[in-house]
């Protein structure tokens, strides 16, 4: 498995061994998730537009009596295919590799359940890391910069930057202040505020500036 947040590098990195199989003689297939045609319509692309020969797919249902005839089997974007985990167990016990690569957390930094579960049946699992579209530092986390609520929302920098996690707090903080109407004070309202600086729920005592 190949995960980390957006632009730091996963679809890369699952290119680059599925070339080295490729090479070494293996008869390989690659999977996207035909929703994401941010890119291209047809083939897998990363965001530097470097692409690849790929099937697409809303399930791997779809396409498994097709990719079990191949000896590796690569799929991006793994965590929008509900069906990952029945599927690429299967095809590993079937003596099969599969590469996965896949966001580890939505912009809110909620796990995706299937990812989380796939870590339990990984035999390697490696996590990228992106530099921090506001400081350069690492960034190990994926923000949303447009104040929609939907998990599932395809898009690139227009609507996704990749942050530390200071700089991760600080943007949810202020996309909170710019986007709750001025004078909203219910009790619901500085719940949610709360939860947007500090999402862990943890109570911690803020000094004042």
């Amino acid at each position: 498995m190949i995960v980390g947040p957006m632009f730091s590098g996963k679809s890369t990195e699952l290119f680059r061994h599925m070339n080295r199989y490729e090479l070494a003689g293996k008869k390989t297939v690659l999977v996207k998730y035909a929703k994401d045609d941010r890119y291209d319509s047809e083939m897998a692309s990363t965001h530097d537009k470097r692409k690849m020969k790929a099937l697409k797919a809303i399930r791997l249902c779809e396409v498994i009596d097709t990719i079990q005839d191949y000896q590796v089997i690569g799929v991006d974007e793994g965590q929008f295919f509900d069906d990952i985990v029945t599927y690429a167990e299967a095809l590993a016990n079937m003596g099969k590799t599969v590469i996965i690569a896949a966001l580890d957390g939505d912009f809110r930094r909620e796990p995706f359940p299937t990812i989380t579960r796939l870590y339990a049946l990984a035999e390697k699992v490696d996590k990228l890391s992106a530099v921090c579209r506001k400081c350069s530092y690492f960034a190990s986390f994926t923000a949303r910069t447009k104040p929609l609520d939907e998990v599932e929302v395809i898009g690139g920098v227009e609507m996704y930057e990749a942050m530390c996690r200071k700089c991760y707090n600080e943007a949810r903080e202020k996309l909170y202040v710019e986007n709750v109407p001025e004078g909203s004070g219910s009790s619901v309202s500085k719940r949610v505020a709360e939860d947007a600086i500090n999402p862990s729920g943890v109570a911690i005592k803020r000094r004042n500036a």
